[in-house]
């Protein structure tokens, strides 16, 4: 994995996201492992800030971390594209549309400014919110 960055850059921000998620669930490492069925020191590995770490690991694995983290489907499928999976909402779409298609381009435009790119992901937000299913209420 040395020799490709981008699978490096990759394997850290997985690594990095998992540890954050893991961090603010306060579960340990080892708790994390146990629920995810893998070995602890597979998890210290993806989470390691430097050094050689694993390669992201298979859709399998991702999802059994996500379910070890109590991640939500939102998270779940940030790991599964940090990993390089297809997230499932876009699977459930069917896969890709010419209107995620726009947005993508429309986020990866070097000629947009940075806050033009922001305030497209506000509209964006806002529009989604509209027809967003309101979520249950806790009793």
């Amino acid at each position: 994995m040395a020799d490709d960055p981008e699978a490096e850059a990759a394997a850290f921000a997985f690594g990095a996201t998992v540890r954050a998620l893991r961090v603010h669930g306060g579960i340990s490492l080892n708790e994390l492992a146990r629920r995810a069925g893998v070995d602890p020191a597979y998890i210290h590995r993806i989470e390691a800030r430097s050094g050689k770490r694993p390669p992201v690991p298979r859709r399998g694995v991702v999802v059994s971390i996500a379910r070890g983290l109590a991640a939500d489907a939102r998270q779940t499928d940030q790991l599964l594209a940090l990993a390089g999976h297809v997230p499932a909402a876009l699977l459930e779409l069917g896969g890709w549309d010419n209107t995620l298609a726009s947005v993508a381009e429309l986020l990866t435009d070097p000629s947009l400014s940075g806050s033009a790119k922001a305030e497209f992901r506000e509209v964006v937000r806002v529009v989604a919110r509209r027809w967003a299913r309101p979520e249950p209420k806790l009793e």
